[in-house]
């Protein structure tokens, strides 16, 4: 079922659900990036053996932390479940052929059953970038959200998450760098650039922008930065 067979100004009782939900989840991650500070924990790229860093790291934050966090939040009726590279097919505005994409973390959120449908599964995607001396990669996956339509329940909110490993990069630096690329990025139509968007006391490093498709449908896109730069190591 695709996102575009909703009417959003019929259903925005339903939409405000689904905000606050994914809310819930985005302050989940940033809990779990301040229990990695508060615990001290060093990330050894040493040892990660054949994994990727950035899957790494993405595996330490989902299965030490994350997992817990949003157990945290559960109950009988508000169940999440969260797994890593799980593949949902997709059709390219580009080819016009079915494809799978493997998400590096994909929470389905059952407490939304009752507003999408009992039949669906609304799950939320967040893709995870390292970024190191450029965000190339990091924009580059907004790009692909913008050229592809989910043949699943795809929730009109995207996620990214990027782990900084720059020391001369603050979050900020971050923002200013992809904001000038989106003004100039002409694969991407932008219809509201990185603002800031609090989701947690005493944590600023949460941004949304606003984008739309190759099929004219509207997304956001929430932001979250983590200062890596004294957490990983070689």
């Amino acid at each position: 079922m695709r996102i575009s067979a909703f009417n959003f100004s019929k259903n925005r009782k339903h939409l405000s659900l689904t905000k606050l939900r994914i809310n819930k989840i985005l302050t989940c991650m940033i809990s779990s990036y301040e229990k990695i500070l508060s615990d001290g924990i060093i990330f050894n790229y040493a040892d990660k053996g054949s994994i990727k860093e950035e899957d790494y790291l993405r595996n330490r934050l989902v299965d030490d932390y994350l997992e817990n966090e949003l157990n945290s939040i559960k109950n009988s009726t508000n169940n999440f479940t969260v797994n890593k590279e799980v593949s949902e097919e997709y059709r390219s505005s580009l080819d016009g052929l079915l494809h799978n994409d493997p998400i590096d973390i994909h929470i389905v959120d059952y407490a939304l059953k009752n507003s999408w449908g009992q039949n669906t599964k609304p799950y939320f995607a967040i893709e995870c970038k390292r970024l190191v001396n450029s965000v190339s990669n990091y924009v580059n996956d907004t790009k692909k959200a913008t050229e592809r339509d989910y043949s699943r329940l795809r929730l009109p909110f995207e996620g990214q998450l990027g782990f900084i490993e720059n020391n001369s990069w603050k979050h900020d630096t971050v923002v200013r760098l992809i904001n000038r690329n989106l003004e100039s990025n002409s694969s991407i139509e932008t219809t509201q650039k990185l603002v800031t968007f609090i989701l947690k006391d005493n944590f600023d490093a949460s941004y949304i922008s606003k984008h739309r498709k190759k099929n004219k449908t509207l997304f956001s896109v929430y932001h979250l930065f983590f200062n890596y730069c004294k957490i990983t190591c070689n």
